[in-house]
């Protein structure tokens, strides 16, 4: 951007035009109003016209929620959506439509988004498109981690006034020295996601002292442990791989990543929004040798505007709850809308859960047979030439494995993980060898 003017006025365009389009939506999946919250989060397209000086904002993915499945109720049909907070959602929602776009492209008309390289066959993003993500709340996880403005605690300590950095608390089951002075230290707002195992862990002392910053971190679940990272590291991750995704790459010649992250009115920190997506990480990812994936630094910026449902920080009564179920909503023809509750949508019954179509369409089974079906909008010889060998074995072949068909995804994947994320958890391989066929 030109100036912290105009990204400024860029981010509180984009939050009203996402509030809008939350507000447009039908009534069904929304929170009660003073009785519940949500997180609201988009991908929003952004065109420039032909003299650059103007731009068009598009939606075309959103989500809401703020829930996650544990552990024990994951699926190994791929038929559960086991992460639903908002910005997952809206990733989510964000592959349709890709996929929409794609379909479009292949069958050789105009697609807004695509066009298809003549050599390679596989897919360009379109000159002049870009991509900016949205989220009414800061992301859970490391980006949560911010020092409280004007809020202070009182803390015993045997030394004089420190740092934030350098406060350190004596442990509740220690007895304290007598005579022990009393200082304020600054608190902090604190994330429900929790360190990963194997990695450092949570200090859990008051103040600053609570958590320990930069780390890798899973949801929290209701009693049941989760195996969904934070959405602070997702979008991390998203930042070096993009968000397309493994089985979407075998068809782009360049991943495809935001340009923009812009968070709603909320408490924030610039300072940490950059360690959390980019800084934690960046002196790794330049050791990363691929000439296809680079960590994006993406301009990242706040808007005033605040959503009517958010999260409430000072509840002290505790009356507000989070709302249980989730929307997606993306910019494709069929199916545009659809509410999820426990990672299922709303209102299926026990004994049809498993039916074809009672699956959200953003489910693991549900992308992987629109994978499938792109294959079939393509002659056999225009598909790209690692997919044209596979042709013939991908209608049995298992997610897991078609996971790894873009062997230049996969191993950035492998190389990012054992250099940058090796805390990163791993669901069980018996979660991911559901096929297409039912």
């Amino acid at each position: 951007m030109d100036s912290i003017y105009d990204r400024k006025l860029l981010a509180n365009k984009v939050a009203q035009l996402c509030y809008n389009h939350f507000d447009n939506l039908p009534k069904k999946g929304k929170p009660i109003e003073g009785k519940e919250w949500t997180v609201v989060a988009a991908f929003v397209q952004q065109i420039r016209q032909n003299d650059e000086t103007r731009s068009s904002l598009e939606v075309v993915s959103m989500g809401t929620g703020s829930k996650c499945v544990g552990q024990n109720k994951l699926s190994k049909d791929g038929d559960i959506l086991n992460d639903s907070h908002a910005e997952v959602v809206a990733r989510r929602g964000f592959l349709r439509y890709m996929y929409h776009q794609m379909e479009i492209a292949a069958s050789g008309k105009e697609s807004g988004l695509f066009t298809v390289d003549a050599i390679s066959k596989k897919f360009l993003q379109r000159e002049g498109v870009s991509f900016i993500f949205f989220s009414s709340h800061t992301p859970c996880g490391d980006a949560s981690i911010i020092v409280k403005e004007n809020s202070r605690i009182m803390c015993n300590t045997t030394e004089g006034i420190l740092k934030p950095s350098e406060i350190k608390v004596t442990s509740f089951d220690e007895e304290p020295p007598s005579k022990m002075p009393r200082f304020d230290i600054p608190d902090i707002h604190r994330t429900g996601a929790k360190c990963v195992e194997g990695g450092p862990q949570d200090l859990k002392q008051p103040g600053v002292n609570h958590h320990v910053a930069g780390v890798l971190r899973i949801k929290p679940g209701r009693g049941d442990r989760t195996l969904s990272m934070s959405c602070s590291d997702k979008l991390a991750k998203w930042n070096i791989l993009g968000v397309q995704g493994s089985l979407l790459m075998n068809f782009l010649s360049k991943p495809i990543y935001v340009s923009h992250v812009i968070i709603g009115k909320c408490p924030y920190s610039q300072s940490v929004m950059e360690r959390a997506l980019i800084n934690r990480f960046e002196h790794s990812a330049n050791q990363l040798g691929n000439a296809v994936f680079m960590q994006q630094k993406p301009d990242i910026s706040q808007s005033q505007i605040e959503l009517k449902f958010g999260k409430v920080e000072n509840d002290e009564d505790d009356q507000m709850h989070p709302c249980p179920s989730s929307i997606s909503w993306c910019a494709c023809p069929m199916k545009q809308l659809e509410v999820a509750v426990e990672g299922r949508k709303q209102g299926i019954t026990k004994k049809n859960q498993n039916k074809p179509q009672c699956r959200l369409e953003i489910c693991k089974k549900n992308l992987f047979q629109k994978f499938v079906s792109l294959l079939s909008c393509f002659p056999t010889d225009n598909l790209p030439i690692h997919l044209k060998e596979q042709h013939s074995d991908i209608q049995c072949m298992t997610y897991n494995k078609a996971k790894r068909l873009c062997s230049d995804y996969f191993e950035m994947w492998e190389q990012t993980r054992a250099k940058m994320l090796s805390t990163w958890t791993s669901k069980p391989t018996t979660l991911t060898e559901f096929t297409v066929c039912e």
